[in-house]
């Protein structure tokens, strides 16, 4: 137990910087306060990491107590906890939860590894969430290279060589090449260092495994321009078998909904890609060969019109609109759904300024619009025979259909 005496603050001894894999241990009370969240606790030796460096904090037990929290405080690691605690008691970490972080961020070491070693930039941002890890780096990569960087990462993982946490004394470290020379120094001028024997040595202060075979598969699952370098999201170990696991069955899936081997859903989507084209520009066809006959039947009125065509998209009633307004003095209306649903609907007119008669649509017919003077579009929760009717008792219309 290493205890400060001087003053008030109390020192914890830091097991998860010397054996990541500690899930269980004792330890001895030195302060329990009520805090707002429940309690403050103070341990003489924790293997519990607080929140830092883009990792949040271990949960767990400490003695019947549940550890919601731990954070650093002016020198002092606080767990809080949701019960008081005493004495000697058993700490247990959710050491399920601590594994798969562990997997996580030393994936994430071998990757910045590689990416340094091989292409010469820095890892400039981490954050690794309950369900996601992402990083950032000062450059850009190419496909190729991204590929050639996971391929590397995977490499160390395959070798399972050991990982060694320790505090190298000052003339030892200034011999040293390591990534992330620029990381804040400690408040006793030290710097922890994370080595995975060959491939990559990178100052850290989290809790890492012992052995880089445990990480298990390391995926880059995107990567996108950030801040004049690149963003990268990856999965590894649990996470990254997780993610097939989901992803083998969109692809199982998709296999069926298309009756195509998996290894051929690629060329059975561009098919059906294909088929949909043809079908869009054969319902483009039809489409028009109904608006210009719905046309051609209509004789020009002084008044308004108001048409309901239940197989026209808006597409299709921007159409028949605009051809609409030259039969009338006042508005053609399409309007196209069901009562259950609502109805779309575009307002056109070559001599009324629709913006005068918007607000007065929308409120009699409960609508949403927008547009210009010349065509409004809009959607209605209103029924055909109120609609009908309102287009019947507006000054200057009739209708018509």
């Amino acid at each position: 137990m290493r205890t400060a005496r001087g003053g008030t603050m109390m020192t914890t001894e830091k097991l998860y910087e010397t054996d990541g894999m500690l899930s269980r241990f004792s330890a001895h009370v030195l302060s329990c306060k009520p805090h707002e969240s429940g309690y403050a606790v103070i341990l003489d030796r924790t293997a519990f990491f607080p929140e830092g460096g883009g990792q949040s904090a271990d949960t767990g037990t400490i003695g019947g107590a549940r550890v919601l929290d731990v954070q650093i405080q002016n020198g002092e690691i606080l767990h809080f906890t949701n019960a008081p605690v005493s004495g000697e008691v058993p700490c247990a970490l959710d050491f399920d939860v601590r594994f798969r972080k562990m997997q996580n961020h030393l994936g994430e070491h071998l990757l910045c590894g590689a990416i340094h070693r091989l292409y010469g930039f820095d890892n400039v941002g981490f954050h690794l969430g309950a369900d996601y890890m992402t990083f950032d780096i000062d450059g850009a990569l190419t496909p190729e290279q991204i590929a050639e960087v996971e391929k590397e990462a995977n490499r160390a993982v395959f070798e399972d060589v050991p990982v060694r946490c320790w505090y190298p004394k000052k003339d030892e470290l200034s011999e040293l090449d390591y990534r992330a020379k620029s990381e804040k120094l400690g408040a006793a001028g030290a710097v922890r260092i994370v080595e995975a024997a060959g491939f990559d040595r990178c100052a850290c202060c989290a809790p890492h495994l012992d052995r880089t075979g445990r990480v298990g598969c390391i995926k880059i699952t995107d990567a996108v321009k950030y801040k004049g370098g690149m963003r990268f999201h990856a999965l590894c170990g649990s996470d990254a078998l997780a993610d097939y696991g989901k992803k083998q069955d969109t692809l199982g899936a998709l296999s069926r909904l298309l009756s195509a081997k998996e290894d051929s859903i690629t060329e059975a989507v561009e098919a059906r890609l294909a088929e949909l084209v043809r079908a869009k520009q054969t319902v483009g066809t039809y489409r028009r060969a109904l608006v210009e006959a719905r046309l051609a039947a209509l004789s020009y009125t002084e008044g308004s019109i108001c048409l309901f065509e239940p197989l026209l998209d808006t597409n299709g009633l921007r159409e028949l609109a605009a051809g609409g307004a030259r039969k009338v003095a006042g508005i053609f209306a399409a309007f196209s759904g069901t009562e259950e649903t609502g109805y779309d609907f575009v307002c056109a007119s070559e001599r009324l300024p629709l913006g005068q008669v918007k607000e007065a649509i929308s409120v009699a017919l409960d609508a949403r619009c927008g547009g210009s003077d010349k065509m409004l579009f809009g959607h209605t929760s209103a029924g055909e025979a109120a609609i009908r009717q309102f287009f019947d008792e507006f000054p200057r219309i009739s209708t018509h259909g």
